[in-house]
């Protein structure tokens, strides 16, 4: 899958494309998107630069981008019966607060 990336914390210069990034495991209770279109937000830009480490820390490579559209590909047990495979979607990325 292709992937927006960041390595390490850093200005727009650690920004890469990853053309080989793995397809994230299907886990209970969530859905797996085929992501079509995405979003920058200045939130995406902070956590980027490192300054959200605290509230937001990050695990390198990290894919970046919250805001997203696309169709659902896989359906995870514990869903709502009223989502489907094959539905479009659009919604933002849950950040886990730790």
């Amino acid at each position: 899958m292709k992937s927006v990336q960041i390595k390490r914390y850093g200005s727009s210069d650690v920004v890469e494309i990853n053309e080989t990034a793995s397809v994230p495991s299907q886990s209970t209770g969530k859905i797996l998107v085929n992501v079509k279109a995405s979003g920058v937000n200045p939130i995406d830009w902070k956590i980027r630069e490192g300054y959200m480490q605290q509230m937001i820390p990050l695990q390198f490579p990290s894919t970046l981008g919250m805001d997203f559209s696309g169709i659902i590909q896989q359906v995870g047990k514990g869903v709502p019966s009223d989502v489907k495979q094959g539905e479009e979607v659009f919604d933002y990325q849950r950040v886990k607060r730790f």
